[in-house]
């Protein structure tokens, strides 16, 4: 017999109305106003429809961890609020069995005005759970939570890592059958983040089921061991986990205008707290030209241009590298972090001139703007560039199948230009 499954989408689609608040646009607002105030009404263009999700329909079982992966505008959030009864769908149903706790932005469910520790009594009774309940998983919240100092503390005071670290405690231990959980995760520290990686193992392992949407594709490997890769509103894959991950990756191409040079808007797919944005990354031969193809055993480097929004502390730029299929290949630090105090505007430019002898293949960059506590932008795939077996001197790579990681080694440059004054 089949089991029935816990979380069933039928045809599910949600259209939004661009430029429009409630039920008539702005712009109809003042032309009505207009209208009473004996202004004559003229034509305009009519506001454009959005289909966000577009009649999809799929199933998850019991106990299940789905991982759900796509570009930003994809629709990934727009389902999942759908699914924790956010906002309603245009057409199609959706069905789910059990209690649902979702974790979508910082501060979701919280009250601003009450403490941490009422708080966690407010969202153990829109779960439907018994004050004994609560009780009986506070001390284990608030351990979770690490934020023991703080708990009788209104939540308004809290930083966006404490607001996480205590929502997420919350929606993990208040042991519901569905757990959902949006990138907010990224939010958090290092540590944190792998404490919530297996915490949500155990809850899957508990016989609950998760919802976990990422761009982290290592993360999502580690927990789900099918996933879904939603694209332009339609499901374009769904699958084992690592077949996912191979397509989602085969279509995720950035053009970079030219070979060997990636500029990035603000609009571009990027996490983080956002003071301090890459604006551009260049790949440099020993040649010291631009390009995106290498030799084997050819010395090179790497410069990212950054634009300085807010003035951060302790800012430093980690690197890494990982092949086509998303596995980690290399990491590098920078040296020095940026001397304090950071500046309130202008350019910040990175460069590593590196020795290491990378393997022949496709490579992809991974940079991420830290201050150690916090990702401050952070851009996945950002630029790929090829390592060519042969070699510009002395001999070829002699083992072509040959794959692994290393150190990505050299000197780290650190330069300000701060633009002048007007």
């Amino acid at each position: 017999m089949k089991n029935n499954p816990i979380i069933k989408v039928e045809n599910l689609s949600k259209q939004y109305r661009l430029g429009t608040i409630g039920l008539s646009s702005f712009l109809q607002d003042l032309r009505g106003f207009g209208q009473k105030m004996g202004i004559p009404r003229r034509t305009s263009n009519a506001t454009k429809d959005f289909l966000a999700l577009d009649k999809i329909s799929f199933s998850v079982e019991e106990g299940e961890v789905l991982g759900i992966i796509g570009h930003n505008g994809a629709g990934k959030s727009t389902l999942l609020k759908i699914l924790s009864r956010i906002t309603e769908p245009t057409s199609g149903k959706a069905f789910l069995r059990g209690r649902v706790a979702s974790l979508l932005e910082v501060g979701t469910g919280f009250h601003a005005e009450m403490t941490g520790r009422e708080n966690i009594y407010l969202n153990g009774a829109l779960y439907g759970l018994s004050r004994k309940e609560i009780k009986l998983q506070l001390e284990s919240i608030i351990d979770f939570s690490e934020v023991e100092e703080f708990i009788d503390t209104p939540v308004k005071r809290y930083s966006s890592g404490m607001y996480v670290r205590l929502a997420f405690a919350v929606a993990a231990h208040l042991q519901p059958e569905i757990l959902i959980v949006d990138e907010v995760l990224a939010v958090g520290d290092v540590d944190f983040q792998k404490r919530c990686v297996n915490k949500m193992k155990e809850v899957s392992r508990s016989g609950r089921t998760i919802l976990f949407v990422s761009h982290n594709l290592q993360t999502i490997r580690s927990i789900c061991r099918n996933c879904m890769v939603l694209k332009n509103g339609k499901i374009s894959f769904s699958g084992s986990t690592q077949d996912a991950i191979n397509h989602y990756v085969s279509n995720h191409t950035i053009d970079t205008g030219h070979q060997g040079v990636a500029r990035f808007v603000k609009d571009t797919e990027r996490h983080g707290s956002g003071e301090v944005l890459i604006e551009e990354i260049r790949i440099y031969n020993s040649e010291n030209k631009i390009t995106g193809i290498l030799h084997y055993r050819e010395p090179f480097s790497i410069e990212f241009k950054c634009r300085v929004i807010e003035p951060v502390s302790q800012l430093t730029m980690i690197l890494s590298l990982c092949d086509e299929g998303d596995a980690f290949n290399g990491l590098s630090y920078t040296s020095d972090q940026f001397p304090d105090p950071c500046p309130d505007t202008g350019s910040i430019i990175f460069r590593i001139a590196s020795t290491t002898i990378l393997l022949p293949g496709r490579h992809f960059l991974l940079p991420c703007l830290s201050n150690m506590n916090r990702a401050i932008d952070q851009i996945q795939r950002a630029l790929d560039f090829q390592v060519l077996s042969n070699s510009k001197k002395g001999p070829s790579f002699p083992a072509p199948d040959l794959r692994g990681s290393f150190l990505l080694a050299g000197e780290w440059e650190i330069n300000l230009s701060n633009p002048p004054k007007e």
